[in-house]
Parts: C-alpha cells; structure tokens; sequence
C-alpha cells in the first residue's frame, strides 16, 4: 500500500513539473491548429478541455509557478542593459515591419490596373498599417504621460 502510495505521489508531481506542463500547452496548441485547420469540431473541444483541465492544475499551484517554472534555485534577474536591448529591437521591428506592409501596399495600389485582384489585399495591409500606427502612438502618448 505505501508502494502505491509513492508511485502515485510521483505521477502527481509529474504533473505538476515545469516541463510537462510546457509541452502539454504545446500540445493543446498544436491542437487548436490542427482542429481550426481541418474544421474538426471534436478536436477544438478536446483542445478546450485540455485548456481547463491545465488552467485548473495552474490556479491550484498559483503561489509555486515562479518555481515550477524556473526551478527552485535558479532565479532570473533582468536589468536595465536588458530592458533597453528588448524596447530598441521591438522598436526596430515595429518600423521594419511597418515600412514593409506600406511598401506592399504602395505596389499593390500602383499595379492595381493590372492586377485588380490584389485591390483587397492592398487595402487591407493599409488598414494593419493604419491600426498599428495608431497602436504605436496612442501607446507612447500613454506611457510619455505615465512616467
């Protein structure tokens, strides 16, 4: 009886590891893809149960994710150097990416005489570029007032 004990308190905690726990929501991921992909109904609602189920183990250990997650000793410091490398690439993404969708868009509203087809498209990456500068802007007009 004490064996089964253990050997169920050791299936318990691999549940409860970190890394089990990263490829289950891999899984569900791959899942949901897989379900919206194929329009199969029954695998989006595994992918959904699967969901609550870790959602449930997730808020049961809410007080030890830090350290199911990172281990007990290890302990991630980020600083300043850190923080300013992450804003300036994000920043730098954000322009290459949006000066490649206004690119596109330029051309595709430039052929659209001969390849009307594509007028759709062009509207619509002006309307991804149109948000995200509003994005962009609303906030930095936040964050420039909050601090």
């Amino acid at each position: 009886m004490v064996n089964s004990k253990a050997t169920i308190m050791k299936i318990l905690s691999i549940f409860e590891s970190g890394l089990f726990i990263k490829i289950l929501s891999v899984f569900i991921t791959g899942l949901w893809i897989v379900g919206l992909i194929l329009g199969n109904i029954y695998i989006v609602i595994l992918a959904v149960i699967l969901l609550i189920a870790l959602s449930t183990v997730l808020y049961i250990h809410r007080n030890n994710l830090k350290e199911i997650f990172q281990g007990g000793s290890e302990i991630i410091v980020e600083d300043e150097r850190t923080q300013l490398i992450n804003e300036k690439a994000a920043t730098m993404t954000l322009g290459i990416f949006m000066a490649v969708i206004i690119w596109l868009d330029i051309v595709i509203f430039a052929l659209r005489n001969n390849y009307p087809q594509f007028l759709e498209a062009g509207y619509t990456l002006f309307s991804a570029a149109l948000f995200c500068f509003i994005l962009y802007f609303s906030s930095r007009l936040y964050y420039s007032r909050k601090y």
